[in-house]
């Protein structure tokens, strides 16, 4: 018998989806016409829904994941304690406000 029980692997589905995330901004910034206020905008709000995402899958991890480990090991730490998610929705959500609409 294995001295630990199989786990489930809760590590690369969720972290591949954030790879994902992060290669389509590569591509959207290099599409996006900076010029254009409404590419911008549409940048900036799909910016802000994938950090909102981010945020959702540091709080899982968190909760769940790193709170299993600090169970099993008095040396896992908050990873995500330092981060700057926050700040960065932040941002977001102010500019999302000082970019006008263009009207066609």
């Amino acid at each position: 018998m294995a001295p630990f029980p199989e786990e489930v692997d809760v590590f690369s589905a969720p972290h591949w989806r954030m790879k994902q995330l992060v290669g389509l901004y590569c591509d959207k910034l290099s599409k996006t016409n900076f010029s254009n206020n409404n590419d911008f905008r549409a940048l900036l709000q799909s910016l802000y829904a994938t950090f909102k995402e981010f945020k959702m899958h540091e709080q899982i991890e968190n909760e769940c994941i790193i709170g299993l480990l600090q169970q099993r090991s008095r040396t896992v730490y908050n990873v995500h304690s330092d981060n700057k998610l926050s700040e960065m929705l932040s941002l977001f959500e102010k500019g999302l406000k000082n970019v006008k609409v263009s009207r066609l």
